[in-house]
Formats: C-alpha cells, sequence, structure tokens
C-alpha cells in the first residue's frame, strides 16, 4: 500500500511517499520514529481536505468568460478557437542557426556557485526506493529560495524589456548570461541535461524549451522567455510572454495574440488562488482548464509545474489541466505553476529532431507561458517571484 511519511534529513522536513515503506522498516532503512501523514491511500494519492464546490470551480469558467467577451466586444473580435499557418499567412518557426554554447571556462569574473550538473549535463534521479520525496522548506530555505526567486524575477523582466524588432534572441541570451553573472548567480537551464543556453526563448507556435538563435525578432511575435537561476544553493523559475507591437497594431493578429497573453496570464493567477494548506494540486489544474474553456483555448498537458529548491526539478509534479491528483498541499512547500494555453491543439505538440528541446504546435497555433513559484504557507500562498515593489500574499 501508499503511505506518506515525514521525516527530518539534515534540518529540511522531507514528505516520501512509498509503496515499500513496511519492508523497508522491517529491514532497518526506515526508522520506527518517522511520522505517518495521514492514513493509508490508494491510486489517489494523499487527497484534500479541503473541497472545491461546483460553484467555486464554475466561477473561473464564469469570470473569465466576462473577461474574454470584454475582450472581444473591445476590439471588435469574434474568436474561433481554430489556428493555422494557413490562416495567419505566417511561416512557420524554421532552426536557425545558433552560436556554440558558453563554456564554464569562459565565465568572465567571480565564478558562481554551481549546480551539480553544470559540468557533466548529467541529473541526478530520484531515490530509487521512493515513489516521491516532496520537500517542506524550512525557514533557511525559504529565505533562500526568496531570494533566488527574486533574482530570477529581475532578470526576466530585463529579458523582456530586450524583446524588440531585429534583436535575435541569441542577443538577448547573452545579455541575460551576463545579467546573472552580474548578480552572482549561475543560469540554470545552462548544461542541465545538456541545454546549450542560458535561458529558454519560445517564439510563437514554439510552446517551450526554444533555445536562442540567429532569427531576428518581427514585429507582432509572442515570444515568452523562460529565466532561472541557481544561487545560495537553490534555484529560481519564472517565465513571462511578450508581443513585438506591429507596426499596425490594429491588425487581427496582434488582437487575437493579445487575447491570448491575457488568457494564459488570467489562469496562472486563477491557479494560485487556489493554493493554501489542505487545497491540492486537483484545483490547479481545473482552475487552468476552465480559464482555457472560457476563451477558447487549449491547456498543455504534456508539459508540467514541479517542486524547486537545491534540485531545479522534482516533485511535486503539477499539471495545468483536470486531473485528479489529490496531493494535499502542506505549509512549506514551494513549486511552480506554468500554464501553456495554445491557440490550436495543445496535444499535437513534438519536438524538433533538430535540438531535440524546441516543442511546437504541430497546426501552428501560437501558445503563451507564464510562470511563477509560489510557497504555501500558513494562511495561504505567496508569490515569490512577483516584480519587486508588488504585493507577494495572494
Amino acid at each position: 500500500k501508499t503511505l506518506d511519511v515525514q521525516v527530518d534529513v539534515g534540518g529540511k522536513m522531507v514528505i516520501i511517499r512509498t509503496r515499500t515503506l513496511l519492508c523497508l522498516r522491517a529491514s532497518g532503512i526506515i526508522p520506527k520514529s518517522f511520522e505517518c501523514l495521514g492514513s493509508e491511500v490508494g491510486s489517489k494519492r494523499l487527497k484534500s481536505t479541503v473541497t472545491s464546490s461546483d460553484s467555486e470551480a464554475s466561477s473561473f469558467y464564469r469570470s473569465a468568460e466576462i473577461n474574454a467577451a470584454e475582450f472581444n466586444k473591445e476590439h471588435g473580435y469574434t474568436h474561433v478557437p481554430c489556428h493555422s499557418y494557413v490562416q495567419s499567412g505566417k511561416e512557420p518557426i524554421r532552426a536557425y542557426p545558433k552560436s556554440p554554447q558558453i563554456k564554464l571556462s569562459h565565465l568572465r569574473g567571480t565564478q558562481p556557485q554551481l549546480p551539480p550538473y553544470a559540468r557533466t549535463g548529467v541529473v541526478s534521479s530520484p531515490n530509487s526506493f521512493f515513489i516521491e520525496e516532496i520537500l517542506l522548506h524550512d525557514h533557511d530555505n525559504i529565505r533562500r529560495m526568496k531570494k533566488a526567486a527574486s533574482v530570477a524575477r529581475r532578470v526576466l523582466d530585463y529579458a523582456c524589456s530586450l524583446a524588440k524588432p531585429s534583436v535575435t534572441t541569441d542577443d538577448i541570451n547573452h545579455l541575460v548570461h551576463n545579467k546573472l553573472l552580474t548578480e552572482g548567480a549561475y543560469p540554470s537551464p545552462l548544461n542541465y541535461a545538456g541545454f546549450p543556453k542560458s535561458l529558454c526563448s519560445s517564439v510563437n507556435e514554439v510552446i517551450c524549451h526554444g533555445i536562442p538563435d540567429s532569427r531576428p525578432l518581427q514585429p507582432g511575435d509572442v515570444v515568452s522567455f523562460d529565466v532561472s537561476c541557481f544561487i545560495g544553493g537553490v534555484h529560481g523559475d519564472n517565465c513571462a510572454t511578450v508581443i513585438i507591437p506591429p507596426e499596425n497594431e490594429d491588425c487581427i493578429e496582434y488582437t487575437k495574440a493579445q487575447r491570448l497573453v491575457q488568457a494564459t496570464n488570467e489562469s496562472l493567477a486563477a491557479a494560485i488562488s487556489t493554493c493554501r494548506p489542505g487545497s491540492c494540486l486537483t484545483h490547479v489544474g481545473n482552475a487552468i482548464h476552465d480559464v482555457a474553456d472560457a476563451y477558447g483555448y487549449d491547456t498543455v498537458r504534456k508539459y508540467r509545474g514541479h517542486g524547486i529548491g537545491s534540485q531545479f526539478h522534482c516533485p511535486p509534479f503539477v499539471k495545468h489541466f483536470r486531473n485528479s491528483d489529490y496531493l494535499e498541499l502542506q505549509e512549506g512547500m514551494i513549486f511552480t505553476i506554468e500554464p501553456m494555453l495554445t491557440e490550436g491543439d495543445a496535444q499535437d505538440c513534438h519536438e524538433w529532431l533538430e535540438d531535440g528541446w524546441t516543442v511546437t504546435t504541430s497546426d501552428g497555433g501560437r501558445a503563451a507561458q507564464f510562470e511563477h513559484t509560489v510557497l504555501i504557507t500558513k494562511d495561504g500562498v505567496e508569490i515569490l517571484t512577483v516584480p519587486d515593489g508588488l504585493i507577494r500574499n495572494n
């Protein structure tokens, strides 16, 4: 049977979910002093103590439906939930030449602390004994996570400010790389499982994991920047989507892009509003899916949010669609929520064979993504990756 247990590991409280707890305890691998979290659970895992009523669940849809209708009225727009290269008249994004990967030996000035994979590109796998380990961060870890998240946010805002016509994403990557070093941080994507750049830049129909290249940005492009950093032994992670202003802002493609970006940002806000102790990941996915449905967009299922700390990606993994993932949220959990919405079919996507990373829609529908790192607090949730000066508590 599946059990949740909690243990202090080096001052960090860790939730361990395992199907083999009894035999591990009998063998002495897990001491009897481990505290059990809740009762035994089956395939639905540890179910939340906070339920979401039909009225609460539908409120996100109704609110988004109103916002979508107001947008349509203001812009004289009628939305058709379909998109293709033929409809837009745009050429598909193609692989452009990329500059060489930055070598660690080329880092200028004082070298920042490096994550374990920085030199080898090898990402450590979870302990094979356990199905999941979910970290409950202590005060010191939270303090370090807040700093990493703050740096990641400042550099994300910097990256977005650089996005202008004729500028290449490779140019932006170079500037972001140097900015992170100036902040005393290491760019988390660099050499993570071999990723060759210091940020992800995803243009138009690229959903995520786009590799910066020599293609100049063009008016009307929809560009997502995912900026992550490693500082103080932990990672910070966030993402935002911007639109390169066209010469004629009344054009239909610009209106469509604005609407997609608005919906994606709204879906993230709705998801975060469900987070509090006793709630669960199911509510997060449901809220995102409700907003996507109300606007007439699809939500990507293949790529998910994740726990974060000393590891870049770790449990819990956060689904951005309706699901039965009943993992209960507890004070001290830190994870990302990063919905990706598309104009067309979000499930018909593929990775480019040219680089093994870039993920695009197959029908040419554009994508947008927003991401925050959040902390579950005693009273609710704190957004760690908000711009300086804004309120962090939801």
